[in-house]
């Protein structure tokens, strides 16, 4: 097998894109094992340093698996594969925030649509229980609890998808969203009554479409939940 002589100066990436693309090309399969650092140093002319941070960073991006007395392998792909690198991507790009509205509309809007499909009377339940919840957390003034259940809420559409991929990249998407962004969206139920309202009926819009069974409507009632609350949060974090 053979391979490039590194010449740029972040060579550790040269490294890492030379494996992926070997992957991709099917020269190297799952379970096979890769040379000794020593070898793949003298393979890329470069030092083992260099080679050894692309390990680390093969291995973070779940692409290699490295066992202690063994060697390092090629890791069996599977959807916690896919999930891993846009984990990271997000975490690093929390400021992208324009990119995780994007990203965001794409997901729930889906979810919705879905849901509308698929969801089962115990799901439907579920949903419904969330925004009962929230119209509670109303009453009583509680916007860190209604955070926590609008949270809940769009997990349990996801839920209802019943689409294991598309449940996970979801979570991955708005965890990390929440994550950057929790202090903005509590001012959502803290700071404007009016605020809080307008989103609970907007969820009540969401959950009737989804439990009438309406695909295109329970969409369409996410993206306008979605723009208008994209709208407020853009007041506080951008």
């Amino acid at each position: 097998m053979d391979f490039t002589p590194i010449k740029t100066k972040r060579l550790y990436e040269e490294i890492v894109e030379q494996i992926k693309q070997l992957i991709t090309d099917g020269r190297l399969k799952p379970g096979d094992k890769l040379l000794a650092e020593r070898e793949l140093a003298d393979q890329f002319q470069v030092s083992r340093a260099s080679v050894r941070e692309a390990i680390r960073t093969l291995e973070m991006l779940g692409v290699i698996d490295i066992r202690p007395g063994e060697g390092t392998f090629v890791r069996r792909t599977g959807a916690d594969d896919i999930i891993r690198p846009l984990a990271m991507f997000l975490a690093v790009e929390r400021s992208s925030l324009l990119d995780m509205f994007e990203m965001r509309r794409i997901f729930e809007t889906a979810n919705a649509r879905l849901a509308a499909d698929r969801a089962t009377q115990e799901e439907l339940d579920q949903i419904e229980s969330t925004l009962e919840a929230m119209r509670e957390r109303l009453n009583v003034l509680d916007p860190e609890k209604g955070e926590e259940f609008d949270a809940a809420f769009h997990y349990a559409v996801a839920e209802a998808t019943h689409n294991s991929l598309l449940n996970k990249l979801f979570k991955t998407v708005s965890e990390e969203f929440s994550k950057a962004n929790s202090v903005a969206r509590r001012q959502l139920y803290h700071d404007n009554a009016d605020n809080a309202q307008k989103i609970i009926d907007q969820h009540s819009d969401i959950f009737d479409a989804i439990r009438d069974r309406e695909p295109i409507k329970a969409s369409e009632a996410m993206l306008t939940h979605l723009i208008f609350a994209e709208g407020e949060l853009r007041k506080w974090i951008v």
